[in-house]
């Protein structure tokens, strides 16, 4: 049991994950106490180029036909930029049903529909749906190797994929400043913005921030499991936009699980 755990935690390593604690009850808790701040702390931490990115990501994607998967919804701040962009049902997904209530209330669509789960264990069926968005929120996921796992599973044959959210630059002195950005001054920009004092919930993104892969990584990530995939990366890697479409009949297993 032990060397099993030996080799997850090495093939994790090699991935470019880090083994910093991520609880989901404590991040969704987190985040719906600061559900009214979330967008305009965010404005400021990444210097307005939040939207810049949600934006480019968007254009990249194109309207999709079907229906569309929002991970991590929350307040639904992205999700009335998105919906436009899927012709058919748009499902939220997200832990927390205080944020799905609060999502419904701001929306008011009859063309989205409103689910409560997690990344790791999607409750949708396989093959249902026809383009998946996350933005900033894959990095709340506990398990991103069984996520991306589970984007697969869901997805159709063509299905897009798109993932905007904070960047690890591949660059290891432009990612130790960043690190030290996200542990010190965020928590810091967002106790002054929001009205907190410096142990706000900002103070808890850079154990998420941590868990994400380099940058470099994620992109090959997708490559191994996508027919397709391209990465951008703006503020010098500090936020990324990657897009993917689904490989024909090649499961992520076969890939990234197995080395092949």
């Amino acid at each position: 049991m032990e060397r099993m755990k030996g080799k997850e935690r090495s093939r994790r390593q090699r991935l470019g994950y880090t083994d910093l604690p991520v609880d989901t009850v404590t991040i969704t808790s987190l985040i719906t106490s600061i559900r009214e701040d979330y967008e305009r702390v965010n404005h400021f931490i990444s210097f307005f180029q939040d939207q810049r990115a949600r934006l480019m990501g968007l254009r990249r994607l194109g309207v999709n036909p079907g229906v569309g998967l929002e991970m991590g919804s929350g307040p639904g701040n992205f999700t009335r930029i998105f919906r436009p962009l899927v012709e058919g049902l748009l499902v939220c997904l997200d832990y927390s049903d205080t944020m799905l209530a609060y999502s419904r209330r701001r929306t008011e669509d009859p063309g989205i529909g409103y689910v409560r789960g997690v990344f790791e264990a999607l409750p949708l069926r396989s093959g249902s749906v026809n383009s998946v968005a996350t933005a900033y929120a894959l990095r709340d996921s506990t398990d991103k190797s069984r996520t991306i796992a589970e984007i697969d599973d869901v997805l159709r044959e063509r299905g897009r994929l798109l993932i905007i959210d904070v960047g690890r630059p591949s660059n290891p002195i432009v990612e130790g400043f960043l690190a030290l950005y996200m542990r010190y001054l965020v928590p810091v920009i967002g106790g002054l913005v929001a009205g907190h004092g410096y142990m706000n919930p900002w103070s808890y993104l850079y154990k998420t921030y941590g868990t994400l892969p380099v940058n470099n990584t994620l992109l090959r990530i997708l490559e191994h499991v996508f027919d397709e995939a391209e990465l951008f990366e703006l503020s010098f890697g500090g936020l990324v936009v990657a897009l993917a479409e689904k490989r024909k009949g090649k499961k992520w297993k076969d890939t990234v699980l197995t080395g092949q």
